[in-house]
């Protein structure tokens, strides 16, 4: 974290720049550093203590659905494993996964539309 700046919660604090967080998560010690945390400090202890999660996933369904459905798998994504991924996707029938490191995990939000208009295209079998 130290080689990128934008990671410090401290420079963000002082407004120098804008804090990315690491991954999706958030790390006890950002709701002191961040003052937009700060009100939500008991809510994240909470969800942090609860152990009864249902399960994220119900494999049977997925393998029964037949919903269209696409997903953008990246080869260098840093939040999802492709190790995770492709094998999650084969498992959910119908999916047509599209597996491209032209884009990383923020494609999405940073393509322009191209990520967006491949997975309809994809998800309705043009493509």
């Amino acid at each position: 974290m130290a080689e990128f700046p934008e990671f410090d919660p401290a420079a963000a604090v002082d407004g120098d720049i804008t804090f990315l967080f690491t991954g999706e998560m958030i790390y006890p010690w950002m709701f002191e550093t961040d003052p937009v945390l700060r009100p939500l400090r008991d809510a994240g202890e909470e969800l942090a203590q609860r152990d009864s999660w249902p399960r994220l996933y119900d494999p049977a369904r997925l393998a029964a659905s037949d919903v269209p459905a696409a997903a953008a798998v990246y080869y260098e994504d840093m939040y999802v494993p492709l190790a995770l991924s492709v094998p999650t996707a084969r498992a959910i029938r119908g999916l047509r996964p599209w597996i491209t490191n032209e884009y990383q995990h923020d494609g999405l939000a940073n393509s322009d539309g191209a990520v967006l208009d491949r997975l309809i295209a994809l998800a309705r079998g043009t493509a």
